[in-house]
This record gives structure tokens, sequence and C-alpha cells, in this order.
């Protein structure tokens, strides 16, 4: 990634440039320290989905069907058994109830019905199963095959971007090993400065001393001098 483009990003961390982690007990001393800042996390802002899940969430709003199995699910109530009375062909109780009879008639002419309709979709799936799929699973292996391009491009993509992560890594780490050089001379040709003005300044001070050393050598050779003229003088 180019920072030009991201001037908001800050790289403080050159995996592929930094190994300082493989130096002997720093990966312990790492994991102990990641532990220990894990440890000063208070428990309530630790990652839970039900923290961040809506409480007022209504699940197959639009399925009243899913809806109801949901809340039976939730409420931990045993699946309903499939009611088979419908699809027997028993005689009515009572005998003499006309009504009656005509309901068992008619529920033996929707079991036949049905029966029909099942032969007829044998029939069909047997005629023409085996080519729908056939042609179902050549669409499954057309849809696989493009599952897997696309898996292989995107595999592609991110070992490209990972060598083009590493080579601006190893470039910029190497940019930055040499200006850490860099200021590591000049910082040694700073304390050279330094010491070499310290060391003047020692010279400059005594140098200041022995001037004024000479000054008073002098004035005491002076006044010695002016008491001898004097007493020249005096004695002339």
């Amino acid at each position: 990634m180019d920072t030009n483009e991201r001037p908001d990003v800050l790289i403080d961390s050159l995996p592929y440039f930094d190994q300082e982690i493989d130096f002997d007990g720093m990966r312990a001393k790492v994991d102990k320290l990641v532990e220990q800042e894990m440890r000063k996390r208070p428990v309530s802002l630790k990652r839970d989905q039900t923290l961040h899940f809506p409480a007022n969430f209504e699940f197959f709003k639009n399925s009243p069907v899913l809806a109801t199995e949901y809340q039976r699910v939730q409420q931990g109530k045993p699946i309903a058994e499939m009611d088979i009375n419908r699809y027997k062909l028993a005689e009515p109780e009572n005998k003499e109830d006309q009504e009656a009879w005509n309901k068992a008639v008619d529920n033996s002419k929707a079991q036949l019905q049905h029966q029909n309709l099942r032969m007829f979709n044998l029939e069909l799936l047997q005629k023409y199963g085996a080519n729908a799929w056939r042609l179902h699973n050549y669409q499954l292996e057309n849809e696989l095959q493009q599952y897997q391009k696309t898996l292989e491009e995107y595999k592609q993509n991110i070992l490209d971007l990972n060598k083009q992560r590493k080579a601006e890594q190893l470039q910029t780490g190497n940019k930055i090993e040499e200006l850490n050089n860099k200021w590591t001379e000049m910082i040694g040709q700073t304390l050279q400065v330094e010491v070499a003005c310290a060391s003047l300044e020692v010279e400059v001070q005594q140098l200041k001393l022995y001037e004024q050393q000479l000054r008073a050598s002098l004035g005491v050779n002076n006044e010695e001098k002016a008491a001898e003229n004097e007493n020249n003088q005096k004695e002339g």
C-alpha cells in the first residue's frame, strides 16, 4: 500500500523487516506483556456479540411459519407430529350417517388422485429426471469451476499484495536503517564537537588564568622598577 495515497496511515511496524522478535527471550517477553495488558481490560469491554445485538430484533417477521417454529424452539417445545389421519381410508363410525359417507367417499377420491399424481411424477422423473440431474450437475460443476477460478484469483491477488508489501517494507526498512546510521553518525559528530568545545573552554579558562598571572606579575615588576628609580633619584 502506498502511503502517499493514504496520508492518514501511520506505519509503525515492518514485520517483513523487523527481526527483533526472533531474539532470545524476546517472544516470551512480548507474550508476557500482551497477557498483562489483556488482564487490565475490564470484563465488560471484552468482545461479546450479545452486547452489540439489538434487543428488539424480530426474527422471521416476513415468514409466520418460520417465526412460529423459531418460537417453538426458543420455548423448548417438541415438534408437532405429522397428522396422517387425513391419509387414512377409514369408514364412518355411524354407518347410517349419509353425510359421513359422503366425506369418506370424497376422502377416497382425494387419496386416489394423490396416488395418481405421485405415479405421474414418478413417470416424469423416470423419463426426464436423469437428464435433469445431469444438467443440474453440469451447472454445479460450472459454478464450482467459477468459484475455484475466483478463489485462485483472490489467492494470487493476496500473494501479489504480500510480495508488494514485503518489497516496500524491505525498501523502507533499508532506508530507515540508513537514516538511523546517519543519525548515529551525526550524534557521534555532535558529541565530538561538544567534547572539543569543552576542551577549548578549559583551554580558554587556563589561558585567562595565565593572562591574569602575567598581568599580576607585570604589575609587581613595574612597581619594583618605579621604586628603584625613585631610590636612584634620591641618591643622585
